[in-house]
């Protein structure tokens, strides 16, 4: 890692598929390939250079397009602000009093997650009442019952 942060530098014009670390792991594909080759098959060295280079520019782009491009588009971060949370829906796990605080569970594609809320209209939700996030306000989420009514 620390030759690929040297010689990234060095590379960075080429673009991202001149990666150095894939570069090395490549050399270690090549590398590992002519041993093998060489100590297990009867095959002349110039073949064995030859098919380990095949080999080794194989990997190097079945790396490139199935790990770092992949990777390099996925979103760095997982974590959701609680400010995401408004307009979402959930439900009710612990009841909330009319004056007073309770939890709720909201599921999301970035994982379920249980916060503190308080009811919006200061009525009573119960234990499985479905709800709305209205605002989020000191990291407590506002919360109405979510209805059907159109």
């Amino acid at each position: 890692m620390f030759l690929g942060d040297i010689f990234e530098g060095l590379f960075e014009g080429l673009g991202e598929v001149f990666n150095p670390l894939l570069l090395f792991g490549t050399l270690a594909v090549v590398s590992g390939s002519g041993v093998l080759l060489t100590k297990y098959t009867g095959i002349s060295h110039i073949y064995v250079l030859i098919i380990s280079l095949m080999i080794g520019l194989l990997a190097y782009f079945v790396i490139y397009y199935l790990l770092v491009i992949p990777l390099s588009n996925a979103e760095s971060s997982t974590s959701v602000s609680i400010h995401d949370l408004v307009g979402k829906t959930g439900e009710v796990i612990t009841s909330i009093p009319a004056n007073g605080y309770g939890e709720v569970f909201i599921a999301s594609t970035n994982g379920s997650r249980s916060e503190t809320a308080r009811s919006f209209d200061y009525v009573d939700l119960k234990q499985g009442s479905e709800i709305v996030v209205i605002e989020v306000k000191e990291q407590i989420l506002y919360v109405a019952a979510l209805t059907n009514d159109l």
